[in-house]
């Protein structure tokens, strides 16, 4: 392959949210984008009685991630804004959670801007900080099976919210709103995922070259590692350089840590970003559990259920001086499949059931997550569950659904970690994180982390409109643009940009 055509002014290692936002965005200003991704395109299977092809299916045929777009091909559509309160030092049960080098308003216009390209139906939540506009549309209406469930919930004097989605649904809209969104993978790309809201766009502007089935093997830097110079990947059996002034590394929070460890150099000898040993640490997320509302010896019809979440317990209360978290309904997902014992009892229960979660907040730690030793092993360490916080949040939704006349199933304990943040987490001090406020590889120009490694803490949110927003904002510093009228301008990270060619920055 001619190496002389491989130069690009910007190489992102990753297509999921955070990856195809920053092409997008940068494509729009007029940068020349190489996108790397190990997997390929999805590919609809009408063999399937179902709108969508669910995740077990994919990984028990073989056709497993990565793929284009990554997780959010599978994820429920479902984009809220962590709280204000989120980006400072919140006292939990078992410590307190760390400290944002931004704050919300410095990524509210993005949040907005990403709502805006992901096409988000929302209404405003009484827990939810100050918003510049509206939503860009309206909340999706609950399904009268689900309509009466809500009802229920909320005679109890208990606030039920709209949850914010993310779908192409509405006046000429491709959403049926079908019972196979969450965990599937839409054949009607119906959901707004990294690849249909963010990737495809970015390709349309002709400013943008993908690479599929193509594994980034190395980072490259100056000889002095003080500034990077490209990527090292191998794509069927062939391998070359990819020669760029700005490297993003978007490929998720354990195979960004992984990709920054085997790029060590002499100047960088435990890995790029790690000087503090800080590289796949501080790795926290939510502790998740699950209930099962039983609504009787029917199964539930198929409907398109995911609409509502209880945030209520967002903060703290007046019984427990620390926040609980959120109860979120699920959508239709074949849990059972995957399980040869149980599955036929999980079958009979989840097909009768609404399907809930209950998360709060886990506490990082310097040691939990993934440890690089040097004779080339991998260690993990979870974080610390906030074990009796995460009871009272079972015993209240518990109460809550019982309260309203359901039975209920639900399994105690913490049944696994959900959306994942940290491992490369950005902050002011080299220290105690890997990048910088904007997402740049402390001490090494031109290297961007975008994705939910560098966040430092997840409240009790789904993070991937805050990765979303992050990109945005990192592309706008990558190409010296102001996030507001009265900012002054940010200097720009590639050599080929000028003030004066800019396209207008964010209103």
């Amino acid at each position: 392959m001619a190496q002389d055509s491989l130069v690009f002014d910007v190489v992102i290692i990753g297509s999921g949210a955070g990856g195809s936002t920053l092409a997008y965005r940068l494509a729009e200003r007029g940068a020349k984008v190489a996108v790397v991704e190990r997997g390929d395109f999805l590919k609809p299977r009408r063999e399937f009685k179902t709108v969508g092809i669910p995740i077990h299916d994919f990984q028990q045929t073989g056709a497993t991630l990565p793929c284009v777009g990554g997780e959010t091909k599978f994820y429920g559509a479902v984009l809220g804004r962590l709280r204000e309160s989120d980006f400072r030092p919140i006292q939990l049960e078992r410590g307190t959670t760390a400290e944002w080098p931004i704050c919300y308003a410095d990524l509210e216009p993005y949040y907005y801007k990403g709502e805006e390209l992901y096409k988000v139906h929302g209404k405003m939540d009484p827990t939810e900080p100050v918003r510049s506009a509206p939503f860009p549309h309206p909340a999706v209406e609950h399904e009268p099976f689900i309509a009466e469930m809500v009802k229920r919930i909320e005679s109890q004097g208990v606030r039920v919210s709209y949850l914010p989605k993310a779908i192409d649904y509405g006046p000429n809209g491709k959403c049926v709103l079908c019972n196979t969104c969450d965990a599937h993978y839409c054949q009607l790309d119906a959901k707004m995922d990294a690849e249909i809201a963010a990737l495809r766009p970015a390709l349309a502007t002709g400013n943008v070259q993908l690479f599929t089935k193509t594994e980034c093997l190395k980072i490259l830097t100056t000889p002095d590692g003080k500034r990077a110079t490209g990527v090292y990947v191998s794509r069927a059996g062939e391998e070359f350089t990819i020669n760029a002034d700005v490297v993003a590394a978007c490929a998720g929070i354990e195979h960004t840590a992984r990709l920054l460890w085997k790029s060590r150099t002499a100047a960088h000898p435990k890995g790029l970003g790690n000087a503090s040993d800080c590289l796949g640490r501080f790795y926290t997320g939510h502790s998740t559990g699950a209930i099962f509302p039983i609504m009787g010896l029917r199964k539930v019809p198929p409907l398109h259920q995911k609409t509502f979440t209880i945030n209520q317990f967002y903060h703290a209360t007046k019984d427990w001086p620390y926040p609980l978290g959120v109860i979120q309904v699920a959508g239709q997902i074949p849990i059972w499949r995957g399980s040869r014992l149980r599955g036929p009892l999980i079958k009979l229960l989840a097909q009768r059931s609404v399907h809930f979660f209950y998360m709060t907040e886990a506490l990082p730690t310097k040691d939990s997550g993934w440890t690089f030793h040097p004779n080339g092993e991998v260690s993990f360490t979870d974080p610390v569950h906030n074990v009796e916080t995460f009871a009272r949040l079972r015993s209240v939704a518990c109460e809550l659904f019982r309260n309203a006349g359901y039975r209920l199933y639900s399994p105690k304990g913490v049944l696994r970690v959900f959306h994942p943040v940290g491992s490369t987490r950005f902050g002011k001090d080299p220290a105690t994180s890997v990048a910088d406020p904007w997402c740049q590889v402390h001490g090494i120009q031109g290297l961007y982390i975008v994705d939910s490694g560098v966040v430092p803490s997840c409240g009790s949110m789904n993070i991937t409109l805050t990765v979303i927003a992050l990109a945005l904002r990192t592309a706008d510093r990558i190409c010296g643009v102001r996030s507001s009228p009265g900012q002054k301008q940010e200097e720009s990270t590639l050599s080929f940009v000028r003030a004066q060619t800019l396209t207008p920055a964010l209103a």
